[in-house]
């Protein structure tokens, strides 16, 4: 028995770096007066006691934090890539903006100034825009490229996969009214709150971009607007259509792409 508790602690030890390691945290918000949970997953080669990049996963509309854990193999990708992924509650229709109608949703805020913080003192990362990307899934799309373009100095890249990429197509869908107000009095509100509508703030930051929608999705001419709008800045970026439409198998059948794409851009594991 002996022999065995002395083995023991050292089975689990080793048997912890065999596989990325996936844990639910509360990342607290003071913008909005309470916690949120996330998912942080870090690589098997963690305990090395290096530091290593952080790539921040968006959920969709009506998802929540776990949404990307169980549609992805987000542990195979965090070794593989050999990155920490971390998928932050957007709640079920914040769009990642910062409502200039309801006191309680910043969402934008939260990640950029509450949830990138946080994960940045509580994980071994590089606290640079070169340790950072972020990508999402139609909502979290729209999120990931508007918080680019919002804050280009904290992040080295974004991909969208189903991105909405101008609000303004759909004034009376997925809650957006709730967030910017009824669109008939806000037009320029929701026009403002679009990546299209800030994307010229990208114009000369050399950032890493991805657009990707399938070719069967609602959302298809608003991205091919938008990657026609980018064309015309002159700001490079990628721009993907394959088989598809907007569905969660689609957006898990494309992170791949996006992760690849995005770490060849980011500091390697280091000290």
């Amino acid at each position: 028995m002996k022999i065995l508790s002395r083995i023991f602690p050292l089975i689990v030890f080793f048997l912890s770096l065999v596989n990325a390691a996936s844990e639910t945290i509360i990342i607290p918000s003071l913008a909005m007066k309470k916690g949120f949970k996330a998912s942080v997953v870090t690589p098997k080669e963690y305990a090395s006691g290096k530091r290593y990049s952080v790539v921040y996963l968006l959920h969709g509309y009506s998802g929540n934090y776990s949404t990307w854990s169980k549609i992805a193999p987000l542990e195979a990708y965090s070794d593989s890539f050999r990155i920490i992924l971390v998928c932050p509650d957007g709640d079920y229709n914040s769009w990642y903006l910062d409502s200039p109608v309801k006191t309680n949703s910043a969402f934008a805020t939260y990640i950029v100034k509450e949830v990138i913080p946080c994960i940045d003192q509580r994980y071994r990362t590089w606290p640079d825009a070169k340790g950072r990307a972020i990508v999402g899934s139609s909502m979290g799309g729209h999120g990931a490229l508007t918080l680019l373009a919002m804050h280009p100095d904290m992040f080295c890249g974004a991909g969208s996969i189903s991105g909405i990429m101008d609000l303004t197509e759909f004034p009376g869908e997925w809650d957006i009214a709730s967030v910017l107000g009824p669109f008939d009095h806000n037009q320029r509100s929701w026009q403002l709150h679009s990546f299209v509508g800030m994307a010229e703030n990208l114009n000369g930051k050399n950032r890493a971009i991805i657009l990707d929608c399938g070719a069967s999705d609602f959302a298809l001419p608003g991205n091919r607007n938008a990657h026609q709008l980018l064309q015309k800045l002159q700001i490079p970026h990628e721009y993907l259509e394959r088989p598809g439409s907007h569905t969660l198998s689609y957006s898990a059948g494309e992170i791949g792409t996006h992760l690849r794409y995005l770490t060849a851009m980011l500091l390697p594991p280091g000290k």
